[in-house]
Order: C-alpha cells, then structure tokens, then sequence
C-alpha cells in the first residue's frame, strides 16, 4: 500500500459543537476514520455516536491506550485541555488541540514545549486560515495589493454573548469564557501569522459586577513592525452580530466581515465585495494534519503558534 492511502483514525476526547463539525468534516474526507469519541456528558455521548454511527469508549484513557488511533482531538473545554493533554503528550499519537491552547500561560508553555520535544504533529484548530476568503488575503498581500501596511483593525459587535447557538456552562465564565479568548483569538493568530508579533499592548476591558462572569467590552492597542493594531468589542449590542477585520495599506484596504466575506478598495475607490467559493475549511484542515504526518509541506498552527497567541490574549485580559 503505498503511504498516502492509508487511512487517519482520530480518536474525539469531548462531543460538543466543534467535535461535530471535525465529525463532518471527517466523513468528507476520503482518508479520514473517527476510530472513537469520549465524553463525561454520557446522554450527548449517547446522541452523536447514535448520529453518527460511532464507536463509544467509557474514558478517553481508552482512546490513547487503541494503538490503531494515529490522532487525537482534544475538543474538551480550556479548563480541562492541560491535565488531558499531557496525557496525550504521553503517548506517540499525533494531536490536534482546540483553542485556546490551554486555560493559563504556565500550563500553555507546558504544553507547547512538551509537545516540541517529541516527534509528533501538533497542531490547532484555528479554522479561519483554511479559509479561501483567507488564502485571498494572503495572495493580495503577496503582490502588493495595499503597499505599505498603516493600520490593522477588528471590530466584534455581539448582540448576545453567549451567542443564542452556543450556550454552555463555561464560555461565559471569566476562567474561561468570554469573547476576547473565544472570537478575538482567532485574529490575533491571523494578525500575527500574517504580519508578525503583537508587542506593546495597552488594554481597557470592562467586566460585570459579578466576578465569575466574562468581558463586557474592550479597546485595545498594541503595534505589530510599528504599526498599530487596535481592538474593539463589545457585548449586547442592538444589532445583529458583526464581525470586521481590517487592513489598511498605502494603496489599498482589505476587509474581512464576518469571517467569510472579502471585500476590498483602492484609493479612492468603494469597497468592493470578491466572489469567493468557500469550501469546507475543516477538511482542509483535516487534510493538512495528514500531509505533515507523512512528511509532506503542510499549513499547520502548531504548539508554538497557539501558545504565542495564548500570550496576547492573556495581555488583552489583563492577566499578564
């Protein structure tokens, strides 16, 4: 058999609304095989393996134990990523992470130069940049499109938070919820990938008067090679939910609204919308975990990317 046909078994450590789509996006894969799925919520567990027609294991020790497992995806709540992961990092099997990378910046570092060490792939899903929306940006980038970078914006407008889809005990909490970890990572790690490290932040962030409950707002600054990158989000909003990065240039602008819709102008001119056929990004990603397990080039936001991420947006939370 030659290497590139066999198939990937990913073993699922937690059965919430992203472990369903890398469900998805596996089965739309041609060498993609979910081996097996674990979750301490034994009536969901119940639901996707009868969805799904899934393999159900009763810890997910029994996952890491299945030597035909090549993957796993650790797709649990921040809280939780750390005392799992290391035990992942025990065994030799290839892992994918959820962001954030971990829950704080002590066990992110762990996690990142653990994995460093061994000869595994690592990697995140930060799904954005499997975009074709985001391939263009890099692409117009690349030939000039907006000369000298001047400014880098996002701007998050939430009418709810949590949004009404994904209500759950954690993503409002402050250890672990909010919009800045949950959305804002997202661009930071674009940010960053795409024109280098944040530095010199300064933040204003708001939160309720209940201390278990996550950000109401925030403006932030920071500087990327010279340039400011500035941050605005806020919660409960009278509109719907928006979501705009932006990226000014000498000679031209780019704006990505709400994730998927490019819009771009040059001096003088308005903002035009590009036609861009998006695909399923997840399969992307899936398909680029496999390309680097068997060694060929591959797009991949590993360990240390996650973990440089991880850092701002704990400086954005006042944290470090």
């Amino acid at each position: 058999m030659n290497v590139m046909e066999k198939n990937m078994n990913i073993g699922i450590i937690g059965a919430g609304v992203v472990a369903e789509r890398i469900i998805n996006a596996s089965n739309n894969h041609p060498k993609s095989n979910i081996k097996g799925i674990y979750d301490v919520n034994t009536s969901r567990l119940r639901e996707i393996t009868e969805k799904y027609k899934l393999k159900a294991v009763d810890s997910y020790n029994a996952l890491l134990e299945d030597k035909d497992i090549d993957i796993i995806y650790l797709a649990v709540p921040p809280k939780y990523h750390y005392p799992i992961a290391m035990d992942v990092l025990k065994t030799d099997k290839h892992f994918i992470c959820e962001k954030p990378l971990a829950n704080s910046t002590d066990e992110a570092k762990e996690m990142y130069k653990t994995a460093k060490d061994k000869n595994i792939v690592h990697g995140m899903n930060f799904p954005t940049i499997y975009m074709k929306a985001y391939e263009k940006i890099e692409e117009l980038l690349d030939e000039g499109f907006i000369g000298d970078l001047v400014r880098v914006e996002f701007q998050g407008y939430f009418t709810h938070w949590p949004r009404l889809w994904q209500k759950n005990d954690w993503i409002t909490s402050r250890e672990q919820g909010g919009f800045v970890r949950e959305v804002v990572t997202h661009y930071i790690q674009m940010i960053q990938r795409l024109f280098g490290d944040i530095e010199d932040i300064s933040t204003f962030i708001e939160y309720p008067a209940n201390p278990q409950i996550s950000e109401e707002s925030i403006i932030a600054r920071g500087m990327v090679k010279g340039v400011p990158v500035l941050i605005n989000g806020v919660t409960d909003v009278g509109m719907e939910e928006e979501l705009c990065f932006k990226i000014f240039g000498t000679k031209g602008s780019i704006y990505l609204k709400n994730w998927r819709e490019l819009w771009i102008a040059t001096k003088d001119s308005v903002l035009e919308k590009l036609d861009i056929k998006e695909e399923n990004h997840l399969v992307d990603l899936l398909d680029n975990v496999f390309k680097a397990i068997e060694g060929e080039k591959a797009k991949i936001v590993d360990f240390e990317e996650g973990y440089k991420t991880h850092m701002i947006i704990e400086k954005l939370l006042g944290r470090e």
